[in-house]
């Protein structure tokens, strides 16, 4: 269904441009067999990645499968896969990752005691963190706060544009809260005591589920009290249109 300003399509609730992938190629013998096995690898309707890999650049994209046309008669078949990817972008492989205020070990082994003291770990007070996005295009994150202590409303702010992410809730010893911020996987999840609750309701009135901006983001650690337990980390992976 096309969006009121025909700009996409609704896919599980959200509007976005979605992109066609089209994989041709062709089967020069065991014909059976290998029609058998493609229809095995893409049946209609089911979810995958696709990896795409250029010299030293590679990317991923998801997608549906809509279709798998194979040609019934000639000495060479031509086939052709048609994938559907809701989320147009292709984005990074791997996940990249920043820290703020995290734990460093101060000890390793094997070890030796040059005096009567000794750290065992200390805090990186780093409430700053630069990350830059080389492309034009927003890319979702996942941000987890963890709590050393008790926490009362943990934000992220994106200093470059003021945006900001507050989770009202007082967080205890232990509590780790995972945001996702992705095209149609936004999502606030609290662990506490072994167990995993939905708390998008605890989205601070106001505030938003933050993106990666194009090109240079300030994000900085905050809390109405208790920064000093705080630890979070980013991740992200850069979104790319022209692949």
């Amino acid at each position: 269904m096309k969006s009121a300003f025909s700009i996409g399509e609704f896919y599980v609730g959200s509007s976005v441009n979605k992109r066609n992938i089209n994989i041709f190629g062709f089967i020069k013998d065991n014909f059976y067999e290998r029609t058998q096995y493609l229809y095995k690898m893409f049946p209609n309707s089911d979810e995958g990645t696709l990896l795409y890999y250029e010299d030293e650049h590679s990317a991923k994209i998801n997608y549906i499968v809509e279709k798998v046309i194979v040609e019934k008669k000639g000495p060479i078949r031509h086939f052709s896969i048609s994938l559907t990817c809701f989320n147009p972008y292709f984005s990074d492989v791997d996940e990249s990752r920043v820290s703020l205020s995290e734990w460093i070990g101060g000890i390793e082994f094997p070890l030796e005691f040059i005096n009567d003291e000794i750290e065992f770990e200390k805090r990186a007070e780093k409430a700053i963190v630069d990350v830059i996005n080389p492309t034009n295009i927003d890319s979702g994150l996942r941000i987890i706060f963890i709590a050393n202590g008790k926490v009362l409303k943990p934000s992220l702010k994106n200093i470059a544009n003021q945006e900001i992410i507050t989770i009202d809730l007082e967080m205890n010893t232990g509590d780790i809260i995972e945001v996702t911020t992705f095209m149609n996987d936004k999502n606030i999840l609290l662990k506490r005591n072994g167990e995993v609750k939905n708390i998008n309701n605890y989205l601070l009135y106001g505030t938003k589920f933050l993106q990666l901006k194009s090109g240079i983001n300030n994000f900085k650690l905050l809390a109405e009290k208790g920064l000093e337990n705080l630890t979070t980390e980013i991740y992200y992976s850069i979104n790319y249109e022209a692949i």
